[in-house]
């Protein structure tokens, strides 16, 4: 490809997706020479056919505005004759060139065989951390002025403007990257990879200085690191508690609100007056608990007052959120809005664990493995370009399509040397924590904090801890506590061990030994770790099967099932089995011992070795580990059994099959009882609790005991509802709801939604209980034709795709309605017309038959509690409080809550329930059928409303 060539940028709008009966309705090409666009071309084609509805809505086109134009056929030679001799570029050109192509072929015209080029896997290997990759994402990601949306005339000309970027990012593009890139065996739509060769030409040609901000580092391209400069020690720094304070300080970039510097002033307040006095404390004693509504900028609220205070004291502040978003979103907070009114500098780093960063030495020798997949060589390829702009080598930053895990787990492997790897002091998980040591904001998510709650912050100075969304935290404990021992899957890592040992294709460790120093030895003391090892695995499996299960007297057919352990049982197991056990803790640890030897060795012997020979050792170290995993989790069980003999649960499962049967034994913690008094509160200051949905009633006890919070030294503090609720929403209860238990529930459940859908047609969010119950009613709404019948999309989780791509579409697509569990409960922010309905199928309580539930439901009787209203109602309300807050997101937003569970009008508990909505959203009770009519007249009145202030 050369300056002369002439690119044909063409984009198609069709009556349907399929080439088979589909027909071409507009057709636009825009030129491109030299990265100009020189030309462009467009008509609108009349198909002959009706468009369909949903097509016009798609793309604007009307049947009458093709009602005179020109038949494909009066317009085909052309056509024809304009792309002849240049070369096809698409955005996804497997579909717009075949479909023309066919059209063509349809008139007798010989089809297009010229070269062509796909915009989409360009785009995706060159911006690796784009948010998506439709043409509308892309475009507005870039800059690029995309007037409209799904019309050719647009669509080719914003096409056209991202081809130019692409040439120009490719050739940006270090020759040391560009060459790499060329030597993986990768796999592009047609001729799309000649861009990336003509690049590697280019630079060849003309070879360009390497960026000031890159470096490279035996072949990789890398973004250079420099330590932090040192904070300035200011100490000299004072609160801006009064009102006219925060407006200079906030200035034209904040906005001033008075419930949000009210919580700034508790912060302060809290932690200002008697400082050395609180690190002097009681775990859990002196907690600051704040329930901040939804709305009210609690981020800031909190960052800013903590801020002056770690400044004042020279303290750390940790910051623990559930999730990774929420991480990198008060990260930007922290890095953009309070530094850009702060009077000091103020940082924040967002830590997390090792599998979460690329190890260069592990991907370096990855460039030289064909795993034999287009798709992992693909991942290579966006890692390549992604090293020349990331600072932090964290894959969350990637947009990766459906990345294996086992894959990026090696990718995150560290170096079998990591001194000899040339990367060593360049490796991104050390720069995480070099930046950590210089920042006042330390952010982790929650299960971060409940592993690594002891190497937090300076170990000379309490640091500050605050807990965002702590409601979740117990759970991310008790969730990161929950192990599986599968002996099965054990055994067979053992036996992995054996075959990469001596297995007689391609390269195996023993071979490698025999040129190692010492290497016979090894190879003994490996082989009789691994034997010890394959001996004992199983005897314990089949003491574990005879004790426990072999006098079931219920007859098991194939399939799973689960069996509880007494605890007394277990506990008496393992000293009968200590002798066992022990072997194989010694065998592990032998097998550890040598591996060790093993690699200092071979640090020694670096470049004697082949890729294929460093993969193998790699292969070896990973199985190893999975070995060792299975051991600590072996571990971990008895530890529980000692540290936390009633808080902890354990179950055998079986599975029957052909192959015969397989045990795992499934346990952990059952409840977090004195787990933070003991291993979290004393590495920190008394915790800051805050969230959206703290309190189950007025009266509950349920947050305290769970976070281990002493209640009577807590300072409590409860903010009222931001959110004008009482005109922005409103929750309908229906009172002829069939119950949830009944045969006929499914059925009930399509109906009425049917009914909804038929005179609501605004996005929304269905909630459900269970991933199976989804899955019926969505067939049932399929049959009925619902998605058809009003011009509807219908997604659901974990059938039409994952809950990020749903996410996505419900931001950019209007007409959406997600049938949702789990996750869709939660950290969902759809404002607007995002979201402007939530359906809720089905009180928010845990499954009843689990045994976890069943355990702890004893743990409270054994206490004198009640199960129900000490634990499964608490729960309830919290999930349903998040449920509702999914509807209102910003003060001009609205929208209604359909609740489909008769249970909380009739049962005692639902006026707790109710109780704990939004103390202004009305609730109306209606009948099932009444729903639809209801909904109808409410997005009138508001639509006409948003139409009148607009």
């Amino acid at each position: 490809m050369q300056k002369k060539d002439i690119y044909a940028v063409v984009d198609l709008e069709t009556t349907k997706t399929s080439q088979d009966d589909g027909h071409i309705i507009q057709i636009a090409i825009a030129f491109v020479q030299n990265k100009t666009i020189i030309n462009q071309f467009s008509t609108m084609i009349n198909p002959g056919t009706n468009i369909p509805r949903h097509i016009t809505q798609l793309t604007g086109i009307t049947n009458g505005m093709v009602k005179h134009a020109p038949y494909f056929e009066e317009v085909a030679q052309t056509i024809h004759a304009m792309l002849q001799g240049t070369i096809f570029v698409a955005h996804n050109v497997n579909f717009d060139l075949p479909f023309l192509n066919i059209e063509f072929s349809r008139l007798g015209i010989t089809p297009l065989d010229s070269d062509a080029i796909d915009t989409v896997p360009l785009s995706q290997l060159l911006w690796p951390t784009a948010p998506g990759y439709r043409l509308v994402d892309i475009a507005k990601y870039l800059g690029i002025l995309h007037e409209h949306p799904h019309q050719a005339d647009s669509d080719a000309a914003t096409t056209a403007e991202l081809f130019i970027s692409i040439l120009n990012r490719a050739q940006s593009l270090p020759m040391v990257t560009l060459q790499s890139l060329t030597d993986l065996p990768l796999v592009l739509p047609r001729q799309s990879k000649q861009v990336l060769v003509d690049a590697l030409r280019l630079n060849r040609e003309k070879p360009q200085p390497l960026a000031h901000n890159l470096q490279v580092i035996d072949g990789l391209a890398i973004r250079r690191f420099s330590a932090p400069a040192p904070l300035v020690d200011d100490q000299n720094v004072t609160y801006p508690a009064k009102p006219s304070q925060k407006k200079q300080l906030f200035g034209d970039t904040l906005t001033y609100r008075d419930e949000q510097a009210k919580l700034m002033n508790f912060v302060d307040h809290h932690y200002d007056q008697a400082d050395n006095d609180l690190s002097q404390k009681a775990p859990g004693t002196d907690a600051l608990v704040i329930e901040a509504p939804t709305g009210m900028g609690k981020t800031l609220g909190y960052t800013l007052p903590y801020a002056y205070l770690a400044q004042k004291n020279r303290k750390q502040v940790v910051v623990s959120v559930p999730t990774i978003t929420l991480q990198n979103q008060v990260v930007q907070v922290i890095n953009q809005q309070l530094n850009a009114i702060l009077p000091f500098e103020v940082r924040a780093v967002s830590l997390k664990g090792q599998t979460h960063y690329l190890n260069l030495q592990s991907f370096k020798r990855s460039l030289n493995v064909d795993e034999g997949s287009a798709a992992l060589q693909f991942i290579k390829a966006q890692i390549l370009v992604w090293l020349t702009e990331t600072l932090t080598g964290d894959f969350d930053e990637l947009n990766l399509i459906n990345p294996q895990t086992e894959f990026m787990n090696k990718l995150s492997q560290p170096a079998n040397n990591p001194t000899g790897s040339a990367f060593y002091g360049h490796e991104f998980s050390e720069r995480q924590h070099i930046i950590a040591q210089e920042s006042q904001f330390l952010v982790v998510n929650h299960a971060y904090l409940a592993s690594y709650a002891h190497k937090l912050g300076p170990k000379n100075d309490a640091a500050y801890l605050v807990i965002d969304e702590p409601q979740h935290l117990p759970d991310a404990v008790v969730q990161q506590s929950r192990r599986q021992l599968n002996f099965n899957r054990w055994f067979d890592d053992v036996n992995e061990a054996q075959f990469l040992f001596d297995r007689s294709a391609n390269v195996n460790i023993q071979t490698i030994l025999t040129r190692i120093p010492g290497g016979r030895k090894l190879k003994n003391r490996f082989l009789e770790s691994i034997h010890q090892l394959q001996a004992e695995i199983p005897q314990l499996e089949t003491k574990l099967y005879r004790r426990f299960l072999l006098n079931q007297k219920e007859v098991l057919g194939s399939g799973v099932h689960d069996f509880p352990v007494d605890l007394h049982e277990l506990a008496q197991f393992w000293v009968e089995q200590a002798g066992r056990v022990q072997k194989i803790h010694q065998g592990i640890a032998d097998l550890q011992t040598c591996l060790n030897d093993f690699l200092d060795e071979f640090s020694q012997l670096k470049h004697v070795f082949s890729v294929d020979e460093r993969q193998t050792i790699a292969d070896f170290r990973r199985c190893l580990n999975l070995i060792a995993n299975s051991e600590h989790s072996l571990t971990v069980f008895q530890q529980d059994l000692v540290e936390f003999p009633e808080a902890s649960v354990f179950w055998l499962t079986q599975n029957l099959d052909q192959e015969g049967q397989h045990l795992k034994l499934s346990g952990g913690l059952l409840h977090t009882v004195d787990y933070f008094k003991t291993r979290v509160y004393p590495h920190f200051m008394p915790v800051t609790l805050i969230g959206a949905t703290l309190f189950t009633s007025n009266k509950s006890n349920y947050l305290y005991d769970r976070l281990n919070i002493d209640r009577s030294t807590a300072e409590v503090h409860t903010f009222n509802d931001v959110f004008d609720y009482a005109n922005q929403s409103e929750f309908i209860l229906v009172n002829d709801a069939v119950n949830p238990t009944d045969s006929g529930y499914v059925d009930y459940l399509s109906r009425t939604i049917a009914d909804i859908l038929e005179h609501v047609h605004e996005n929304t969010l269905i909630l459900f209980n269970s991933l199976e119950t989804i899955q019926q009613v969505y067939q049932q709404l399929q049959k009925m034709n619902v998605a058809n019948k009003n011009q509807l999309t219908i997604l659901v989780q974990g059938i039409t795709g994952s809950h990020g791509r749903i996410l996505k579409r419900m931001q950019n697509e209007q007409g959406i309605i997600t049938l949702g569990a789990n996750s869709f409960w939660e950290g969902v922010d759809l404002p607007a017309e995002q979201l402007r309905l939530v359906i809720i199928t089905r009180l928010p309580f845990d499954q009843p038959n689990s045994i976890p539930q069943k355990a702890e439901e004893a743990f409270l009787r054994a206490q004198g509690r009640q199960p129900f209203y000490q634990s499964t109602l608490p729960k309830a309300v919290l999930r349903l409080r998040q449920g509702v807050g999914r509807l209102i997101r910003t003060p001009t937003d609205y929208g209604a809550v359909v609740m489909l569970d008769v249970r909380m009008l009739e049962k005692p508990y639902g006026k707790t329930l109710r109780n704990m909505l939004p103390k202004t959203m009305p609730q109306v009770v209606r009948a099932s059928q009444a729903v639809g009519p209801e909904l109808a007249q409410f997005f009138k009145q508001h639509d006409e409303k948003q139409h009148h202030l607009d």
